[in-house]
């Protein structure tokens, strides 16, 4: 067929009917655009992909695939008929066009392609061909839609958002559970599919539906059989899973040409930072089949000689309480012990002979292991605690074994595994040594590169890999070594904050106007033009963001990230401020930087008086345009600002860099940033600045913070509440009455009494029981101990106990799988506890219940500690137990005060709201406790005080007790509240029973003699209420020396006003 001029062509495919003329047509259609943009952009404007989408929505029939009507794989792999022809034809061209870059997403997302693509991803409903070409257009998509700006329509969330729909879920999922009978096709279904979903699965509620639809086990079944594929298998292995009911997970190897990093990727975006999805890779029954827990004993016993060595000279506190096969593929690393170390003349071999069975291969058989060697001792099934799973150690070994992004993979799942709780606190140590070091090359190595053109709109897949390689490796350091000092230590001796500061400035390099995002090579150049560089014809421009400006503005997020997890320490804090690039931080405070690193040209006169006066002038246009390239997101500025909060941690930071390097301005112009976000990370990042030690917090009184934050605390975010309270509560500390009046006044002290008092969890669990879908419902029992735990910002919540229920192992394993495999899975103690494990992380992450409590206990508590706070008028210790009656400096304001609260407030509903935060509470009273399992109502249950909640109560009480004697007896009479302090003198938390000894000693102190008798009388009521008994009890049983000693103390003082009586 003869190539026809553009309009002709559109013409004649606009009226072809039958298909095989529709093929030749696109076919010339594909030759003409494939890899070619300028002639993508013009069929644009042409308006080619309207009937391009109409014709691929319009060949598909209603017969099913190779003939088949039922929803089946087929057995052999036919030619594509002529309907599936033009499919494959108009998909591939489709995709094309998304190669083109993200200028391309607005017109394909206005002509519906994205829909049109998504009916062809059933793998049971078309030929694999078409669903491999329309999973490879998506991934084209995804990578468009990374470099896509703001402004660009389809951006990556919204891909995700249709992709991972319901329906698309389970054809994702049956491409991964299909039984492959064309290896080379399944194969590349599987690694594209994959690729994929570590591509675009970024946000938590794609991860949760991913997750319950049976994906994460999937991929947990491959990764298993890649295993397999290895000869990695633990020893023993299949006896094992025979005797728990698992010999059918054990996977057949995975087929030559599957890729590991693809799954690794996808299995690293899927379990992220949740511990109940680390939880459900972990029990997949595929990863308990290969790799069950056992002790392993082979002939030489080089390891364990090697760990008794380090044991007896003090270095072994890193050794695994049982070292399993996969142990002896990793060296023994020293980790001292506290204490001295006693003397050990010899060492033996610190990691395994050259020339021995236990190293990493590639064989498809166990040859390299002898069945003679292992013994298992115990398989953790009926043990009272569950062994570390061996796929920990296994992702250890890979690291050592692989290179490049392989190894960077396995890094960043292992980093999920560990955070989440799962792995041996000795790995610790295993990670310190083996796995902070690669993460430093990796970031050394990323700078010995030559640098690529800022005017460039693609880059070389080398370069695109080693960018991705560097923005991962920030984030996993970030991650890994959060909360942990041994891992800090070890990142800040490889050099981590110099490193990471060096990058920072780099992502600040000067990249010069480009008045055209995008620039495309044609042999024949404008005059006006750089050599070989035409402008590109795109009606769409706005919508690009070159990948250099991508990868800096990436670079800047993930490099403050890293930085913000570093500073536990004042050594490490000081260490980031004393860096060139800490300018750079507080640059990335602000949305536009002026501060660049590198040559900028110096800007004339008129364009300094152009910028000045909001670049309003001609010539203050490429200004313009540079500062728009380098605008700061709302990522940037949120990281930033989490990296000033942790660096605020110190006092003498505070004082000096924090003080001169200018942090007012900026942190007070994102307090008001129209994202709420980005509010929230300010408030944070503020919160500190505004203590009594602060020389900032009278400047930020000046530009009016006070009423920025009270009308941040009314905001319907949670999050932005809470750092608002918790910041009014650092900015009243210490000040005179007139001041915390007004911010009383402000902040609206009927509002303030109502968050306080009112739960929102009888709400809570009414919407449950009304909107829920039944897969979320979970058994609703909870324990005191589950509840009363501490509730502190930016820490996962602790899983201590919590009622287990009968819930299988439900959306984890396939759908048709899940009733055989939760039978087979209740024969072993192990695997009961991994269910109930299962029920209970489930319950704690997507329990609106608990998230809705959660949230309101932390606002209850700052709340509690702002009245707290509007009493204490000295800085006379941070705690509010710690102030005694005789140590307030002026004990006229806090009368003054206490006043001040009875009256707004209310003296009596004030004290009710205190009497209702010490007493347990019966939730839907009225139902049975069993009946929420199965019923549509919740159960009842007793929901206990909360532990913070509680000190912070009794903190407010011993300030008030700390006033005129006046206030003492109006405590002293609320003998209901009193009572209800009886149970929390055994509170498992210290700072509670110390709060409650300081509160009796307040209550019976005597300010002079005319005092004495109602001292007397306060002494006897407490006496009465069976208080003084159980502070006895405290003097002289209690663990905690400083408990003891306030004991001692308020009995002394008790025994003043009553002449020893007591």
């Amino acid at each position: 067929m003869a190539r026809a001029p553009a309009p002709a062509l559109l013409v004649q495919l606009r009226n072809a009917r039958s298909f095989s003329e529709q093929y030749l047509l696109l076919r010339q259609l594909k030759t003409e655009i494939i890899g070619h943009v300028q002639r993508q952009q013009r069929w644009v404007v042409l308006g080619i992909l309207e009937p391009v989408v109409q014709i691929l929505r319009s060949s598909r029939s209603q017969a099913k695939p190779n003939g088949k009507d039922t929803k089946t794989y087929s057995t052999m792999l036919k030619p594509l008929s002529e309907e599936e022809s033009v499919r494959l034809q108009t998909i591939q061209i489709l995709a094309g066009f998304a190669h083109g870059g993200p200028t391309f997403l607005a017109p394909l997302h206005a002509a519906g392609s994205l829909p049109a693509l998504l009916e062809n991803l059933c793998p049971t409903e078309n030929h694999p061909r078409i669903v491999l070409a329309a999973i490879k257009a998506l991934r084209a998509y995804t990578d468009a839609a990374t470099l896509a700006s703001a402004a660009c329509p389809v951006q990556r969330v919204t891909l995700a958002d249709e992709i991972f729909a319901e329906p698309h879920l389970e054809s994702i999922r049956s491409i991964l559970v299909s039984p492959g009978t064309f290896p080379i096709v399944s194969v590349s279904l599987v690694n594209t599919v994959t690729g994929l979903l570590g591509a675009l699965c970024w946000e938590e509620r794609h991860q949760v539906s991913i997750a319950n639809s049976g994906i994460l086990d999937a991929l947990a079944t491959k990764l298993a059989s890649i295993v397999v594929a290895r000869g990695e298998v633990v020893p023993g292995a299949d006896v094992v899973a025979q005797n728990e009911g698992l010999g059918e997970a054990l996977p057949e190897p995975a087929p030559c040409g599957t890729s590991l990093v693809a799954i690794l990727e996808a299995i690293n975006a899927i379990v992220a930072k949740s511990r109940l999805r680390a939880c459900m890779l972990l029990y997949s029954p595929s990863i308990l089949a290969v790799f069950p827990s056992m002790d392993f004993r082979p002939p030489s016993g080089e390891l364990r000689a090697t760990w008794d060595a380090l044991e007896s000279v003090g270095l072994g506190l890193s050794r695994p309480p049982t070292l399993g096969a996969v142990d002896h593929l990793l060296p023994a690393t020293p980790c001292k012990e506290k204490g001295p170390a006693p003397q050990f003349p010899t060492y033996p071999p610190v990691a395994p002979a050259s020339g021995s069975h236990f190293t990493i291969g590639r064989t498809s058989t166990n040859a390299g292991w002898e069945s003679r060697l292992f013994q298992p001792t115990h398989t953790a099934g009926d043990s009272g605690e569950d062994a570390e799973v061996p796929l920990i150690p296994w992702l250890i070994a890979l690291v050592r074994s692989t290179t490049g992004l392989e190894s960077l993979l396995a890094v960043s799942v292992l980093t999920s595994l560990y955070k989440a709780g799962f792995a041996h606190k000795c790995r610790e140590a295993a990670l310190a040594a083996l796995v902070i070091p690669l993460l430093m090359k990796i970031l050394n190595e990323s700078g010995e590169h030559p640098s690529v053109p800022a005017s460039s709109a693609w880059v070389e897949r080398e370069t695109a890999a080693r960018w991705s390689m560097q923005e991962r490796a920030l984030l996993v350091l970030a991650h890994l070594i959060t909360d942990s000092e041994v891992l800090q230590k070890a990142a800040f001796d490889g050099q981590a904050v110099k490193t990471t500061c060096t990058l920072l400035k780099e992502a600040y390099e000067y990249l010069p106007s480009t008045k055209n995002n995008l620039k495309i090579w044609s042999p024949t150049p404008r005059e006006d033009q750089a050599e070989g560089f035409v402008d590109a014809i795109s009606v769409t421009d706005s919508h690009a963001q070159l990948p250099l400006h991508r990868h800096r503005l990436q670079l800047r997020e993930n490099a403050l990230k890293a930085l913000a997890a570093l500073p536990s320490k004042n050594e490490y804090r000081k260490a980031i401020c004393d860096q060139d690039g800490f300018a750079f931080i507080i640059e990335s405070l602000s949305e536009q930087p002026t501060k660049v690193a590198g040559s900028r040209p110096t800007p004339s006169m008129r364009e300094q008086l152009a910028r000045t006066n909001n670049r309003s002038s001609d010539d203050g246009k490429d200004t313009t345009d540079t500062d728009t390239q380098n605008k700061n997101p709302t990522e940037v500025l949120i990281a930033a600002c989490h990296t000033i909060r942790m660096l605020a941690r110190s006092v003498a930071i505070i004082r000096t860099t924090l003080q001169d390097s200018g942090v007012i301005d900026p942190l007070y112009k994102l307090l008001r940033h129209p994202d709420a976000d980005v509010q929230t990370a300010a408030t944070a990042a503020v919160c500190n600045l505004l203590t009594d030690f602060s020389p900032m917090r009278e400047k930020f009184l000046d530009l009016g913070i006070m009423k920025v934050l009270c009308d941040h605390a009314h905001s319907a975010t949670p999050s932005l509440r809470l750092n608002a309270l918790w910041a009014l509560k650092h900015l009243i500390s210490g000040q005179r009455p007139e001041m915390k009046k007004t911010c009383m006044e402000v902040l609206d002290p009927n509002w303030l009494a109502r968050i306080i008092a009112e739960d929102i969890e009888d709400q809570a669990l009414l919407d449950r029981a009304q909107g829920e879908s039944r897969q979320n419902r979970n058994t609703p029992g909870e324990s005191a101990a589950s509840l009363d735990e501490d509730v502190e910002m930016d820490r996962p919540e602790d899983e201590h106990q919590s009622s287990h229920g009968d819930e299988a192992w439900g959306p984890t394993a396939p759908r048709y799988e899940q009733a055989r495999l939760s039978h087979e899975r209740s024969r072993t103690g192990r695997l009961r506890r991994a269910e109930s494990k299962l029920a209970e992380l489930r319950d704690i992450e997507q329990n609106p219940v608990r998230k809705a409590r959660k949230e309101d206990l932390e606002i209850q508590e700052q709340g509690l500690h702002f009245i707290r706070n509007l009493l204490v008028t000295s800085s006379a210790g941070n705690h509010g137990a710690g102030a005694t009656a005789a140590g307030l400096d002026q004990p006229q304001d806090t009368e003054e005060m206490v006043d001040y609260l009875f009256d707004v407030i209310g003296q009596d509903r004030l004290f009710h709201i205190l009497s209702t935060k010490l007493r347990s509470r019966v939730v839907n009273p009225f139902n049975r406790r069993s009946s929420g399992h199965n019923g549509d109502n919740p159960a009842a249950r007793v929901v206990y005080p909360h532990v913070k909640v509680v000190e912070a109560v009794i903190n407010i009480l011993v300030h008030i007790a700390a006033s005129v004697p006046r206030h003492r007896q109006i405590v002293i009479s609320q003998a209901d509240l009193l009572r209800l302090l009886a149970p929390h003198f055994s509170s498992n938390d210290k700072e509670v029973r110390v709060a409650i000894c300081q509160l009796l000693s307040n209550l019976t102190w005597r300010d002079d003699t005319s005092d004495a008798t109602k001292s007397q009388e306060r002494a006897d009521q407490l006496a009465h209420l069976g208080l003084v008994d159980r502070l006895k009890s405290l003097q002289q049983h209690d663990s905690e020396l400083d408990v003891r000693e306030r004991a001692k103390g308020a009995l002394w003082q008790i025994n003043q006003g009553c002449g020893g009586s007591h």
